[in-house]
């Protein structure tokens, strides 16, 4: 991450004229133009999930246990561009799948931690969170009453009780539980560890491997931000000389990050580049921002031209990332404004 931003600074640097005020600059390269692009699309995914640097996740979940998570609560994913966010609205959603850890049991009872990333208990609002648990049957013609316990801290020791609940448990199969509030309780409280106690009437209690039936918290928040503004532009011909819109596709094998982005394998970053001649010079454009900054580096202006306008992003799109963080959980988001859709002069 610290390459990086030097290397970002570096161009950032050329931007200013010798009087110290801002320009639009000359065209760079093809090979240092493809370097600051994937540049940029590195530091704004970080940046957008709030991330000082690549996760790497210590001991992924089996594909099993994913997959069966994802059927559950996700069956149809997105292939890597959300929807455009509807008007008036602000926020970054998340979705994160949380696969437990086995703590301390007994024949009748069995504790199972959960943690969640730092990233989730910073400005954030937890708009649903249910325990998924898979349970055998109980026994022809019966039911089965499972205690459920919620507890704040680590599984292997006495942690304080935040609430209680009853599963009855009908047959082979998973079973879900509200968990919202708790999860609340323990972000709020600094911390990102929540412990699941199981009491069983009658034992023994199943025990959880690395296996499809691995239980899991499915986690829905929302971190605010800003809302985007929209405008409207052309994409780049082959004779286009004003300012349009240029297609660029980040390879996330390419720039060695498909470790721990599971979806989707790339996408179309995209960019501005052209020129503003004083006719369209008036047409308003995004305020100008680090990723507006960046990006701008690479278009084709001269510098007569760049001193009165700036060819820039007016139109954005979020990105929709699933990927591992740090703890090993499966996240979910839409990144705001990482597709540019339309470019306009300043």
């Amino acid at each position: 991450m610290a390459a990086v931003l030097a290397f970002l600074l570096l161009l950032l640097s050329q931007m200013a004229s010798p009087h110290g005020a801002p320009r639009c600059p000359m065209a760079l390269t093809p090979p240092a133009q493809r370097r600051a692009l994937l540049a940029t699309a590195q530091h704004s995914i970080l940046t957008g999930l709030h991330l000082p640097e690549r996760p790497r996740a210590p001991r992924p979940p089996p594909r099993a246990a994913l997959l069966s998570a994802l059927r559950r609560v996700q069956p149809q994913l997105n292939r890597g561009v959300a929807p455009p966010r509807p008007p008036n609205t602000a926020g970054q959603n998340y979705e994160v799948l949380s696969f437990a850890e086995a703590g301390p049991s007994t024949p009748r009872s069995s504790r199972l931690l959960f943690r969640f990333s730092q990233e989730l208990r910073e400005n954030s609002e937890v708009l649903q969170a249910q325990l998924h648990v898979f349970w055998p049957p109980p026994g022809p013609g019966s039911s089965q009453p499972v205690a459920v316990r919620l507890l704040h801290g680590d599984a292997a020791s006495n942690g304080t009780a935040l609430s209680e609940a009853m599963l009855e448990v009908r047959g082979e199969g998973w079973n879900a539980l509200d968990v919202s509030d708790a999860l609340r309780s323990v972000l709020s409280r600094g911390t990102e560890r929540l412990t699941v106690e199981l009491n069983a009437s009658r034992p023994p209690l199943p025990t959880y491997g690395w296996d499809d039936r691995r239980p899991f918290v499915a986690v829905r928040a929302r971190i605010g931000t800003p809302p985007s503004r929209r405008r409207r532009g052309i994409d780049c011909s082959g004779s286009t000389r004003t300012c349009c819109r240029k297609e660029f596709f980040v390879d996330f094998k390419e720039i060695g990050w498909e470790d721990w982005i599971i979806q989707p394998e790339g996408y179309h970053m995209n960019y501005c580049a052209g020129l503003c001649p004083p006719h369209v010079a008036a047409v308003p454009g995004v305020a100008a921002s680090f990723h507006t900054a960046v990006l701008n580096l690479i278009k084709a202006n001269n510098a007569d031209a760049a001193a009165d306008s700036c060819c820039v992003p007016t139109q954005r799109r979020p990105l929709s990332l699933l990927y591992y963080d740090r703890d090993s959980n499966i996240v979910k988001t839409d990144i705001p404004d990482m597709i540019v859709d339309a470019c306009g002069c300043t």
